[in-house]
This record gives C-alpha cells, sequence and structure tokens, in this order.
C-alpha cells in the first residue's frame, strides 16, 4: 500500500500501514524524507481516496473541505512537483478509475506528472513484464500516466524478495529524480473551487442534492475552509448558488 511505499522511498519505518478501513474524505499525511541525495528530499502527503463510487452529500462536502485545505498548504510549500497513484497489480476499477479523475483531473486539473506505481509484484520473473501486459488495458481504462514503475515494496519471509526490494527503491528515487527536475505546479484556489464543487458530484454515482442552502455554504467557507467573509462571498456569487 501507500504507507509501504514511503517506507520504501525514506528507507525506515516512517508511516504507519493502514487499518484497511478508508474514509472518502480526503485526509491527508505529510511525511519529509531527507536523505543523503539532496534531489531525494521530499515532502510526500498520504492521501485517502475515495474508496467506494458513492457518497452522500455530508461527505461530499466535508471531502470539499479537505481537499481545499491539502491544496492550500502545497501552496504555500510550494506547489506540487508530482502525484504518485499507487495500484496494486490487478486490474482497473471502477474506483481507481475514479480516484484518477478525482486527483489528476480535478484536484491538479491535468498539470501535474503523475507517476503510476504498481506493487505487489514481488512474485514477477521481471517485475516490468506486468506492464507490457498490462499497459493497453489500463491506458484504455483511462488512467494515462506520465511514467510509470513496476515495484515490489516488501522484503518477504527471509529476505526472499531481498533484491527486489532494493532494484524497487532504486526505480523510484530514479522516478522522484525526474519528476523533481520539473517546475512544480501551484493551483489557483478560488478558481480550482468552483470547478471542483461543480464538477465533483459528477465523478460520482449517487451524490444526493445538496439543496442550494447560502448560509449553509457560507459556514462551511468561512468556518472550515478559513475564508474570509468577503471571499467566500465571491466565491458562492462564482459557484452562483
Amino acid at each position: 500500500g501507500k504507507s509501504s511505499l514511503i517506507n520504501l522511498i525514506a528507507g525506515e519505518q516512517v508511516a504507519k500501514s493502514s487499518s484497511g478501513v478508508q474514509s472518502c474524505n480526503l485526509k491527508s499525511t505529510g511525511y519529509s524524507i531527507r536523505l543523503s541525495d539532496p534531489q531525494l528530499n521530499v515532502n510526500l502527503f498520504d492521501t485517502e481516496g475515495l474508496d467506494s463510487p458513492t457518497m452522500d452529500s455530508a461527505s461530499y462536502l466535508d471531502a470539499l473541505v479537505k481537499a481545499h485545505e491539502l491544496i492550500v498548504s502545497l501552496k504555500h510549500q510550494g506547489g506540487i512537483h508530482g502525484l504518485l497513484f499507487c495500484i496494486k497489480g490487478g486490474r482497473v476499477s471502477r474506483t481507481m478509475q475514479q480516484n484518477y479523475r478525482l486527483f489528476y483531473e480535478f484536484l491538479c486539473q491535468e498539470k501535474v506528472p503523475l507517476a503510476l506505481v504498481i506493487t505487489n509484484l514481488e512474485t514477477e520473473v521481471n517485475m516490468d513484464d506486468w506492464w507490457t501486459r498490462n499497459k493497453d488495458h489500463v491506458e484504455k481504462s483511462g488512467v494515462v500516466p506520465f511514467t510509470q514503475v513496476c515495484i515490489t515494496t516488501i522484503k518477504g519471509h527471509q529476505n526472499a524478495y531481498e533484491n527486489r526490494y532494493f532494484e524497487s527503491r532504486t526505480k523510484v528515487h530514479n522516478m522522484l529524480r525526474v519528476l523533481g527536475s520539473a517546475e512544480p505546479y501551484s493551483v489557483d484556489v478560488s478558481s480550482w473551487f468552483v470547478r471542483m464543487y461543480r464538477l465533483l458530484p459528477g465523478l460520482l454515482l449517487a451524490v444526493k442534492t445538496l439543496g442550494k442552502s447560502h448560509r449553509k455554504m457560507m459556514r462551511m467557507l468561512t468556518k472550515r475552509c478559513k475564508l474570509r467573509k468577503e471571499d467566500a462571498v465571491r466565491l458562492l456569487q462564482r459557484i452562483e448558488l
């Protein structure tokens, strides 16, 4: 999973594995990785995606707030160099497709290079063969990465996969160097919020009617998103409630 990928990059246990019970509120945990190579001094944000293709209105608004917090945080830290989209070797599911659209298309407006990281490939004769076999299927599903790496994040019982583990670490580090060599992208928060509010329900199969409560949206924008009242008013005018 993502925690194992972060630990692979760091070379030590810095991220705890998830319990397997995910939410869909885009909660994000940051990790500052500092290694001997300055190019590999990176800030990683482990962000929960959607765990199902549906979402009720309360969860939707919560996801919108958390996404806003993440975008503002990344903007203040200088922008985004890349997205690491982590999947297990297998078929592309609907939820996986939606998370790709959520992070690549909506959150980052298709302007941040996305690296596809395929894990759990330690039993492959050659880990890169997975991409050769599955590239067409993945891209026909709408997931088109800037680059990809086929890896394992475990050493296995009695270090059975140790060589592949270190091979994987080298692959991921090289990928990070490539992503870090480009200029970071900084999202225009105001235009992003309007776009996200309008388009996110279309991504989900069953968002209930949000209603057009001006007071409810003002409270969310000022209290939870920490916007100034005058900025919230202008934003609501753009959303056209």
